[in-house]
């Protein structure tokens, strides 16, 4: 590392690395500064889409067995553990198996419309950049274009898709990966905050309350690091971002600095950006409960994005992408930052391409990301196992579907 402040290398390296990414035509949610708002308006007006929030399942605990009979009961059967490829993985949309059916909850701009794994369509009654069941209805970001009003809103949605509060400026929203809470950020026009609620519903609570200040210093959930915490970053208006976590009206920034992208409420981890070498952007895992801000690892071969849904991996694209995309991502260990599997875009001669960085993990064993190859995108599986699969799902802008990662 080189003596220049971290704060500094942390700044020029979010310029020289994720400037250049959310240049692509579909990034939306990595980096939320102003650069951000000009590239979603680029986003809506191509007709693009974004995932919704996919609640995770919580597996049933075992029955109970009296002591006595234990020795009449057969051991459980162990599932066989899953198969997890190694080395480079090569994704070619052409060849690829093409499957009807996508893995997560996606939402189609040109609609508007939700399309869920289950295959329905849900009709929305404008643009959004994310969406979650909340209560007996919705919580999403809404994506506006009018003169005067917030780029970004929060909006809560009934059953019958009627929005039912006042929608205020917003930073995004953040599902906890059982789906059991939702958090986002809203500007009261003093000063930012950021909110926690049940998904089933009922009142919500300041978790994190800012000092006031413009709206430019925009605050951002980015993911839970506890059952009942949320870590956020917040823009100091020049494109530096701070990541806080815990609760209450003073809250104190994680030392680094970290320039957080992702969090994990099993490991109590947050996965973002620290510092620079040679030009190049570091990324670091660091913990974000006991003992805060301290390194577990660091690396300036990979930008880190989401964190599994189990905790286990983290996403990793190559710090020197181009507008086009990142021609690989890497599945990292979220403990080690060990290489589990890379995959690789299978690009002809001379034809730009990437994967774009709204990136979702399916489950902790797969991960759904968009492929640009020149022109033309495909909305990709790609399987721990190697399996890698094109999702055509039906819609009125199928060629336009991509995916983000709010959890």
């Amino acid at each position: 590392m080189n003596d220049r402040p971290l704060e500094e290398q942390v700044h020029d390296a979010l310029h020289r690395t994720a400037d250049p990414l959310d240049r692509s035509p579909l990034s939306v949610t990595d980096v939320r500064t102003r650069a951000r708002r000009i590239q979603r308006r680029r986003t809506v007006a191509a007709g693009a889409a974004v995932a919704a929030v996919l609640a995770i399942a919580v597996p049933v605990g075992l029955s109970l067995v009296d002591p006595g009979q234990r020795s009449e009961v057969p051991p459980a059967t162990q599932p066989p553990a899953p198969t997890i490829a190694s080395g480079i993985v090569k994704v070619d949309p052409l060849s690829a198996e093409a499957v009807e059916q996508a893995p997560v909850p996606l939402l189609d701009v040109d609609g508007p419309a939700l399309l869920q794994p289950d295959g329905s369509t849900v009709d929305l009654p404008g643009d959004y950049e994310a969406l979650t069941p909340y209560g007996d209805g919705w919580i999403g970001v809404a994506i506006n274009d009018a003169p005067g009003v917030p780029w970004s809103t929060i909006e809560i949605l009934d059953a019958d898709l009627e929005v039912v509060n006042d929608p205020v400026a917003t930073g995004g929203l953040v599902v906890s990966p059982d789906g059991t809470r939702v958090a986002w950020s809203e500007y009261d026009g003093t000063q930012w905050r950021v909110r926690l609620a049940d998904a089933a519903g009922g009142p919500a609570s300041d978790h994190l309350v800012f000092p006031p200040g413009p709206e430019d210093h925009e605050v951002a959930p980015i993911g839970f690091v506890s059952d009942v915490e949320v870590a956020a970053t917040q823009n100091d208006g020049r494109g530096v971002l701070s990541t806080f976590v815990g609760g209450g009206d003073s809250p104190g920034a994680l030392p680094g600095p970290v320039e957080g992208r992702s969090a994990s409420p099993v490991t109590g981890v947050v996965a973002g950006l620290k510092g620079s070498q040679d030009g190049r952007a570091c990324s670091a895992v660091v913990e974000g409960v006991a003992d805060a801000g301290a390194t577990l690892w660091e690396t300036c071969d990979h930008v880190l994005g989401p964190i599994s849904p189990g905790g286990q991996y983290v996403l990793g694209s190559d710090p020197e992408a181009d507008a086009y995309g990142s021609p690989t991502l890497t599945v990292l260990d979220a403990a080690t930052g060990e290489e589990v599997v890379t995959f690789e875009a299978a690009l002809p001669p001379r034809t730009a391409g990437g994967f774009a960085t709204q990136l979702a993990w399916a489950g902790d064993d797969a991960v759904v990301a968009r492929l640009f190859t020149g022109d033309d995108s495909a909305m990709m599986r790609l399987g721990l196992d190697g399996t890698v699969e094109r999702i055509d799902v039906a819609s009125s802008g199928a060629s336009g579907l991509t995916v983000a990662e709010p959890g």
